[in-house]
């Protein structure tokens, strides 16, 4: 077997861990959280909890600030909720397009994603009862430079729409379950 590197994706690695959820379903079951911590104004503190693959614990201890503008009372210090929402997406898709690409044998040279979308702020400032709260529409964007054709990277942006666990996490809908102490 040869797992030399394409685009920084092992495929041989790639083939034996999807063999491994494969054969095993609990090993494909990954799970994430946060911890939010106020840090005064609209300025917050994000740090990661630590991640479960299967039956891995995946130590993590990573830590971003969360702002807004002065347009909406921060201080323009962090970037926005809505930007890490977007990174967020982009970079889940990101990883989907790269492996996706790297499967089907296609070497890469350069690869931009672009995501943008507006909000209404007279939803989010219930100024207006018919103006949407979040996101009406997201587009995206990529950019690619490499050693295969539109078509195929056409395809393989539609199995990124099609697989990608934060561009349908955004996509469709999902439960989101509350509470407070």
């Amino acid at each position: 077997m040869n797992n030399l590197p394409l685009n920084g994706i092992k495929l041989d690695d790639l083939a034996a861990y999807t063999q491994v959820i494969t054969d095993n379903p609990a090993e494909a079951i990954s799970e994430y959280g946060i911890v939010a911590q106020w840090k005064g104004g609209v300025h917050s503190e994000i740090r990661t909890l630590n991640q479960k693959v299967g039956g891995k614990e995946i130590i993590k201890d990573f830590h971003f600030q969360v702002g807004e503008p002065e347009e909406l009372l921060g201080n323009n210090a962090y970037p926005t909720p809505q930007d890490y929402l977007l990174g967020g997406m982009a970079g889940c898709m990101m990883v989907g397009f790269v492996a996706g690409a790297s499967a089907r044998g296609i070497k890469l040279d350069e690869v931009s994603l672009t995501i943008k979308g507006a909000l209404n702020l007279r939803g989010f400032l219930n100024v207006d009862p018919d103006a949407p709260v979040g996101f009406a529409e997201v587009k995206f964007h990529f950019e690619v430079k490499g050693d295969s054709t539109q078509a195929v990277y056409d395809e393989v942006i539609a199995d990124v729409q099609q697989f990608s666990p934060n561009y349908r996490t955004i996509s469709d809908a999902v439960k989101v379950s509350a509470t407070a102490v």
